[in-house]
């Protein structure tokens, strides 16, 4: 009998190397991280930063093997960002709620601001120069009346905060107490009562905005345009 030829051996298939394998799941388990982080106020900032890692690892291991699992993992770390600004937003708007202030308004000088406990005025713009015992002596500069309305049914502490811009550079205040630039007053305006004051920044070009705000209250912007 004639004996068979051995069979020729059959060609093993080669297992195709994982490529960026590792970043795609790195992507998934950060994007899943910073998503159950998200709601967590403060913690979430770091956890949003997590997520945005992972977004990278996971647009980098989409050119390689494990297309699927990275774009499950970019898909879970834009949410996680997405989240995060959203719980944020939301603590807010409800610590601004809780401190009775609410969106800040633009107004023209001589304009009033009306806001949750007093009514704001600022005008009467004059230009002057600082005294020779100023802080910013013999300086050109503006100044403004303002007055503080309290419309509500409580004293009103008086602590605001105020500041100005001119032109595209902040405006240093004026404290020049022989002419009367001391600052904010610091005392309770009673219900129906108002206090008024002046205040002064050293001049520059452009227009002038006087910030004028509560600590834990209402904002206004009032443009002086020049």
């Amino acid at each position: 009998m004639t004996a068979m030829p051995p069979l020729a051996p059959m060609p093993v298939a080669q297992a195709r190397p994982v490529k960026f394998g590792a970043l795609a799941w790195t992507a998934l388990i950060l994007g899943i991280v910073g998503i159950v982080g998200s709601p967590i106020i403060i913690f979430n900032n770091l956890t949003a930063v997590v997520a945005g890692v992972g977004f990278v690892l996971g647009v980098i291991a989409f050119f390689g093997t494990k297309k699927t699992l990275a774009a499950v993992g970019v898909a879970l770390c834009v949410a996680a960002v997405v989240f995060t600004a959203l719980a944020q937003n939301a603590v807010v708007k409800e610590i601004d709620k809780l401190t009775g202030s609410g969106p800040a308004q633009t107004l023209n000088v001589g304009e009033t601001f009306h806001g949750t406990d007093v009514d704001i005025t600022v005008a009467n713009p004059k230009e002057f120069t600082t005294g020779k015992y100023s802080l910013q002596p013999n300086a050109k500069a503006m100044s403004y009346d303002v007055t503080v309305v309290n419309h509500s049914d409580k004293p009103w502490t008086s602590m605001l905060v105020i500041q100005a811009t001119a032109g595209n550079a902040a405006a240093e205040q004026v404290f020049d107490s022989a002419a009367g630039f001391t600052g904010a007053p610091t005392q309770d305006v009673l219900p129906g009562k108002e206090i008024a004051f002046k205040v002064g920044f050293v001049d520059s070009t452009g227009d002038i905005t006087v910030q004028v705000g509560a600590v834990l209250g209402d904002k206004a912007y009032f443009i002086h345009k020049r």
